[in-house]
């Protein structure tokens, strides 16, 4: 109760508080002033006395309490303007030193008060002319709908919102506004902090575009965080495996798995992803029917602003019907492949009969005859009586010789359909005798260079050799004026590198016209038969380059 009437008296102003001091001083001194004179003094003459200077001490009284009185109030008005200088600098500091935009707005007539540097800069005016504006304006808000804004503030209805705002220069900004109602010098004001959110709103539309783009992709979305646990898919994930968006949230990416793929293969995709890299390649996955399907998918790790990754973006696409188109296209290769092998065998296969057939009946033939004719020589000039011997022995010799060079053409070209060499002793010895034969009819000089000891060929592999190495020479011979041919076989990284080189005219390899470029095809379909590869290189002048590689398979 007592805190309660001291609260009230100090809070009565001060001139009333010293009126009624005194009057409370006076009344009580009028009071009791003469009653405590007659309990001092006895005698007239001194109650006299004293009752002089009863108005004296009055005064002096009265004096050295006002005295007191107003000095205190003067104290307390001082440490009262101390304390409102103190805060009125830290308002100014906090209002000057803000980054924030910050204005005063006067309610009743939508006036700015205040501005400070950080507004004037965002606004791009003065301070005077700022404070010499109205909210509306720069806010491109309607003058109806800024005066009920500012009313719902002062009632305290209103403290935030989301408006548009036009800068000096004409430019449109999107800002949100906090406001509160404040005193400040009796004045009722209203304090408002703007922020520019016009980069958040295009980052929001452009997240909202993304969004809906990610939505519609005609590709699946899959994002996982650094575990391997999905967060989000899109509909086309969905759509492709026929798991529902619920049942792949927090699974691991390993449910679309059918266990063909090696666990090696995953632990390298995740240290390629987990160092930052981007991994590409295929699936044979198994969605919820259990049906398989294939899909080729890129994942890309996604960084947080510490560089860190947060999360793994897959992108899928259903490549099943290509696939499927793939393996049947694989599958017709193959059996064209097949096919052709099978075509090449028959040739050879007709080849040797044939070589066969001209040893057996024309070769025997012709040595029979080469035999019956020498018999024949002798009897005729054994019982010769009219011609000239010399004349019948040399005619005899004339046909000899004559059968003689048939013998020989039909052991080169039974040599040519199947050299002997071949099968008896391999492909060196064949490739040295063949040269030797060439160098010998076409007078160009070769030279054979192995490096391949210790390494055996299979029939298939020397024959697809010989025959390319024979088809080489042919065509060096028909076109390229040579003077030198050298022939490489050497082995390399597990396979037969075969190289014919010479330093004839050369050609341009591009001339589809060329007449040896059925030649040129089949030496590459020999070579892709048996899973090899064929290059020829030529420059016109420079001669060419025939270079054949094969996987060494015994």
């Amino acid at each position: 109760m007592k805190t309660t009437k001291f609260s009230l008296f100090r809070n009565i102003k001060f001139e009333y508080k010293i009126t009624l001091s005194y009057l409370l001083f006076g009344l009580l001194w009028i009071l009791f002033s003469d009653k405590a004179l007659d309990l001092l003094a006895n005698d007239d003459s001194l109650l006299t006395q004293l009752q002089t200077y009863k108005g004296a001490f009055f005064i002096l009284t009265t004096s050295v309490f006002l005295y007191f009185f107003v000095k205190r109030h003067m104290y307390s008005l001082k440490l009262t303007e101390t304390k409102l200088l103190e805060s009125e600098s830290h308002y100014k500091a906090l209002f000057n030193n803000n980054h924030s935009v910050i204005i005063l707005i006067n309610p009743e007539n939508a006036r700015i008060e205040d501005a400070n540097p950080a507004a004037c800069a965002y606004y791009g005016w003065t301070h005077a002319e700022l404070c010499n504006m109205k909210v509306y304006d720069f806010n491109i808000s309607d003058l109806e709908t800024v005066k009920v804004r500012l009313h719902a503030v002062v009632t305290e209805e209103l403290n935030h919102l989301f408006v548009k705002h036009r800068l000096a220069n004409g430019e449109i900004r999107d800002v949100e506004v906090f406001s509160n109602p404040i005193r400040i010098r009796n004045k009722n004001l209203i304090y408002s902090s703007i922020h520019d959110i016009t980069e958040q709103r295009n980052a929001e539309s452009e997240l909202r575009k993304l969004s809906k783009a990610v939505e519609q992709s005609p590709v699946g979305i899959c994002i996982t965080n650094p575990a391997g646990m999905i967060e989000y898919v899109n509909p086309k994930v969905i759509e492709l495996t026929g798991f529902s968006a619920e049942e792949l949230m927090n699974e691991n990416t390993r449910i679309f798995s059918s266990g063909e793929k090696p666990n090696q293969e995953y632990t390298k995709l995740w240290q390629t992803i987990q160092s930052g890299n981007v991994w590409s390649g295929e699936f044979h996955n198994r969605k919820k029917n259990g049906e398989l399907y294939w899909e080729a998918a890129t994942i890309s790790p996604i960084f947080n602003t510490a560089g860190a990754i947060s999360h793994f973006l897959a992108i899928k696409e259903d490549i099943t019907d290509r696939k499927r188109a793939e393996i049947a296209l694989n599958e017709s290769e193959e059996l064209l492949r097949k096919f052709a092998s099978h075509l090449q065998n028959v040739r050879e296969e007709e080849k040797v009969a044939l070589s066969r057939e001209i040893h057996d009946d024309l070769g025997q033939t012709l040595v029979a005859l080469k035999i019956d004719m020498g018999l024949l020589k002798n009897k005729i000039i054994k019982f010769n009586t009219t011609n000239d011997p010399k004349d019948i022995s040399q005619g005899f010799d004339d046909i000899v010789n004559l059968i003689d060079k048939t013998i020989k053409t039909a052991r080169r070209i039974m040599s040519g359909l199947r050299p002997e060499l071949l099968e008896m002793n391999g492909f060196s010895a064949a490739a040295t005798s063949y040269l030797t034969e060439f160098e010998n009819r076409h007078r160009i000089g070769c030279e054979f260079i192995s490096d391949i000891s210790g390494i055996e060929m299979n029939p298939q592999q020397s024959l697809v050799f010989f025959r390319i190495l024979q088809e080489s020479l042919n065509n060096i011979a028909k076109h390229s004026k040579a003077k030198t041919v050298k022939v490489y076989l050497r082995s390399e990284n597990n396979k037969i590198i075969l190289e014919v080189i010479d330093n004839g005219v050369g050609f341009d390899k591009n001339n589809s016209g060329r007449q040896d470029s059925y030649g040129m095809l089949g030496m590459k379909e020999r070579a892709v038969l048996l899973k090899g590869n064929l290059e020829i290189e030529s420059e016109i002048g420079k001669g060419s380059r025939v270079r054949v590689e094969i996987p060494h398979i015994i």
